[in-house]
């Protein structure tokens, strides 16, 4: 049976750009940018975005159109022995998404706590915001031995989210391609509305000046590279699967590289221009709490549910509809990275390989995932999922497997070839550096980001602090899923897939 398409270049655009922009661009960027010097990392993460991401989106978008297929299909079309290389991403794509959706969850709550301030107004929300968010959202543990049981308002809201993400995706691209195109709109209405109200508070301009100062000596430091190249790596959702389906959507005729500059570019543009709303709001709060910079809290969770909570209770005038805006946003953004990862990281590759129906594939994976999720809803989930598991498939998984994809491709496919393809179609040529670029470039970023960052580190001593059995679930995960890849590689394909 044909395989489905995008019915418009826009729709495909639209839903690529959504894949890779989500709660990291809110959160996770403005937190790093705020840890390592503000304008020298912007620096190192342009330079990044050029090495490193925009060719690596080239390969995953090119690979999955040559080959009409997601990432298994990918890899067994350059010999069957590499088809497991192509369901270790889809097991991180899959890891991924059951906490990512408890994250959104906790947003979904707090969309509700904004409309009566539950945590309070002015200094009663200073000092209440923090509380708020680790006693009454998450009843936090003291740690992952103590995972106690499920918080009842999160399993409720994450039951909202994967209803959602199903409804969004049963019928494959031609719902969630116009979804994406409205869903995308409406977060940069917001996203700019959030930014506008930022810039005019008292203070913004100190915040400002610290997000755009540029120190060019601390670019000598390996630490700045790598956040620059690990958030490269992550902010465009590579590595997950996703984007070798979403490519595979794309008309014979469609532009492979021009996509990939849009796709690649706007993301980026949107985690830029979102450091200027939370930018803002650090300054506002220096001048308000009279604080230096140092005593703002800026941690990739801490920013987004202690450090805006907090700004949105000191503002002048209508708290609630920031509040409400700013976790609507960040939901909505969640949103479609969300159903990226289910559909397009785990969904497709699984129709592909066994012929399995759209709808029930899709609410098996929904349930399955829903049913792994609520373990993240409970006392401890957030150091199982948002922390042990994410270091596990977002990081290890996510970095391993895009290193070695790009060396398959470069050298055994090779990447000339794909080169040329990619050239037959495209508005503009890119030339033989690409071949480099995914030989050794890429491969070589990525394997720095997770030595450095990674190894050394998580070898040397457990990683978080936590107890050695505890941080020993990272490379149990890794092992597992590595050997579940080995075996889906080696089980039967099936050659049409079922509506």
């Amino acid at each position: 049976m044909a395989r489905e398409k995008w019915s418009k270049r826009s729709y495909f655009i639209f839903a690529a750009l959504g894949s890779a922009i989500g709660l990291g661009n809110l959160w996770r960027f403005p937190a790093l940018t705020y840890a390592n010097g503000g304008g020298a990392f912007l620096i190192a993460w342009m330079v990044g975005l050029l090495l490193m991401g925009i060719p690596w989106m080239i390969m995953e978008y090119g690979m999955g159109k040559y080959f009409r297929s997601g990432a298994p299909g990918v890899f067994a079309g350059i010999g069957k022995k590499w088809e497991w290389l192509g369901w270790w991403p889809v097991w991180c794509a899959f890891g991924i998404v059951t906490y990512y959706t408890v994250v959104m969850a906790w947003t979904l709550r707090f969309v509700g706590a904004s409309t009566t301030m539950a945590w309070g107004v002015g200094q009663a929300g200073v000092e209440g915001a923090q509380s708020f968010f680790w006693n009454e959202i998450l009843h936090i543990s003291g740690g992952p031995g103590e995972l106690g049981t499920p918080i009842l308002a999160l399993v409720l809201c994450l039951i909202i989210v994967w209803v959602i993400i199903f409804l969004v995706i049963f019928k494959g691209v031609k719902v969630i391609g116009p979804v994406s195109q409205y869903v995308m709109i409406i977060a940069w209405i917001f996203l700019g509305v959030l930014v506008i109200r930022g810039v005019t508070l008292a203070g913004a301009g100190q915040g400002l000046n610290y997000y755009l100062s540029t120190d060019l000596s601390k670019l000598a430091s390996g630490d700045i590279w790598f956040a620059a190249f690990s958030q490269i790596a992550f902010t465009l959702s590579l590595g997950m699967a996703g984007m070798y389906a979403y490519g595979s959507f794309i008309s014979k005729k469609g532009d492979v590289t021009n996509n990939a500059y849009i796709t690649s570019l706007g993301n980026c543009a949107t985690s830029f221009i979102a450091g200027f709303a939370v930018f803002s709001i650090v300054g506002f709060l220096m001048k308000s709490l009279s604080v230096p910079v140092e005593g703002v809290s800026a941690s990739s969770v801490g920013l987004a549910f202690v450090t805006w909570p907090t700004a949105v209770s000191m503002l002048p005038a209508m708290n609630s509809f920031f509040g409400v805006i700013f976790f609507i946003c960040l939901f909505i953004l969640g949103l479609t990275s969300a159903y990226f990862l289910a559909y397009g990281g785990v969904i497709a590759p699984l129709m592909d390989k066994f012929g399995w129906s759209r709808i029930k594939t899709s609410l098996g994976v929904c349930i399955v995932a829903f049913l792994i999720g609520i373990i993240f809803t409970t006392n401890g989930g957030l150091y199982w999922g948002a922390d042990l598991l994410d270091r596990a498939v977002a990081f290890y998984g996510l970095l391993l497997t895009g290193a070695i994809s790009c060396l398959v491709v470069g050298w055994k496919f090779p990447a000339s070839r794909l080169r040329n393809y990619v050239n037959e179609t495209s508005d503009f040529k890119i030339g033989a550096w690409f071949d480099w670029m995914i030989k050794v470039v890429v491969p070589a970023g990525l394997l720095f980001v997770v030595i450095y960052g990674g190894f050394i580190k998580d070898l040397r001593q457990p990683y978080g602090g936590y107890p050695i059995w505890a941080s020993s679930f990272i490379w149990v995960v890794l092992v597992v899923t590595l050997i579940l890849s080995f075996v889906l590689g080696k089980m039967k394909t099936k050659e049409s897939t079922k509506e």
